[in-house]
């Protein structure tokens, strides 16, 4: 029998362990367990003036909670299942049959007395424009109340569910104000200058970062091993200022209702707007004007803008929205007022919001990314056309 000396039998031994690794933190665990948070968003008691809310939070992109402001709404004290079933049996709304947000999910739309039979034992989540009949019940949040905002409203959302709702990770190009009437949201926020860089760079190649929240693969999403990030909470009563831009993940606690108002992102404070409204009422989201062409006029200016502020047909052609062409050969001679082929900011500026809306009726463009277009281009391109990318930031 061969004699093998046991130096030799632990060296063959070692050869045969393979070699282990570790895995960066949060792998395959859900999104925020890779580090703590930065901190918590700040709340403020007191709701500000429109001036101090656009120069304190909207100009600087800073989130902040504004507690107990949900309850200046007649719906903080009215909206339980059995008063909504009694007054707004049948408001109809878009439901999805997965608590988990998806691309693919599938909406349905239902009257709300049958949601509301239902959605306590089910995986129904409701989440819509708020019905008209609705609106009459919740208030505009008084920081908006001048200042030029309420001539960008762009959409009022109703979210229902009985919790446990999981958002996708994605920013948003509207300003937004969501205001809880039941139940409690947490929220995974990335300030937006770290969420541009993140969305230029992660690995698929994508749009959008389709990550799964509750098993963050670490590996094809390396920028987020390290990504820096915020925690808020809001509860019964309170509501959050979410900027434009910025990068979220939300979760859903108990029964669970929110409203959220967005509007398109303004230029400029207008002073003149608030001079003319002073010692003005609660208004009611009912007695407000939705105007989406400002939103598809901001989406059309900042593409104008990554790319130095002009764009010939084709290019502002390629523009596609849920593979969808959105500016259609109709629509760009409805845009390029000067007939000369090329489209600028300055056009696009100088439209009339109801010349936007009749030319593009029905468009909500709210989902789509507002920069890193031109980046993008520049990398897969094959045809004529070269840019140079402004350094622009929406």
């Amino acid at each position: 029998m061969l004699y093998v000396p046991p130096v030799v039998v632990v060296l063959l031994v070692s050869l045969t362990v393979p070699c282990i690794t570790k895995s960066p933190p949060g792998h395959l665990q859900p999104l925020g367990q890779h580090q703590p948070p930065l901190g918590q968003i700040a709340s403020l008691d007191t709701i500000p003036s429109p001036e101090d809310f656009y120069h304190n939070h909207v100009l600087p992109a800073r989130p902040v909670v504004l507690s107990g402001a949900a309850r200046l709404s007649p719906a903080y004290h009215r909206w339980t299942d059995r008063y909504l079933n009694d007054q707004h049996a049948d408001a109809v709304a878009e439901v999805d049959n997965s608590k988990k947000e998806n691309t693919e999910s599938h909406r349905e739309p239902m009257r709300l007395d049958a949601f509301l039979q239902q959605y306590n034992q089910s995986e129904m989540y409701l989440l819509d424009r708020l019905p008209k009949t609705m609106m009459e019940e919740v208030y505009l949040p008084p920081c908006l109340s001048c200042g030029g905002f309420t001539r960008h409203l762009h959409d009022f959302r109703l979210w229902m569910s009985s919790g446990g709702t999981k958002s996708t990770f994605h920013m948003d190009n509207m300003e937004n104000i969501i205001c809880m009437y039941s139940g409690r949201k947490d929220w995974f926020l990335v300030d937006r200058e770290v969420g541009r860089y993140t969305l230029h760079h992660h690995t698929d190649g994508t749009e959008d970062l389709a990550v799964d929240v509750e098993r963050v693969d670490m590996y094809r999403y390396p920028g987020l091993r390290t990504i820096p990030w915020w925690s808020a909470r809001i509860e019964r009563g309170d509501c959050l200022y979410l900027p434009h831009g910025w990068l979220h993940y939300v979760q859903s606690y108990d029964r669970n209702v929110a409203v959220n108002v967005w509007w398109t992102p303004i230029p400029a404070f207008d002073y003149s707007d608030c001079s003319a409204r002073e010692h003005q009422a609660p208004t009611r989201l009912s007695a407000l004007e939705l105007r989406p062409g400002e939103q598809i006029r901001y989406v059309i200016r900042v593409y104008l803008d990554e790319y130095g502020g002009r764009l010939p047909k084709d290019m502002v052609q390629a523009q596609v929205i849920y593979d969808e062409v959105v500016i259609t050969d109709r629509v760009f001679k409805g845009l390029d007022t000067n007939r000369d082929g090329w489209l600028t900011v300055e056009e696009v500026n100088n439209l009339q919001v109801e010349t936007i809306e009749r030319l593009m009726p029905n468009k909500y463009l709210e989902a789509v990314m507002t920069f890193g277009r031109c980046e993008a281009y520049n990398n897969t391109a094959t045809g004529v056309h070269t840019f140079t990318c402004a350094n622009t930031c929406t």
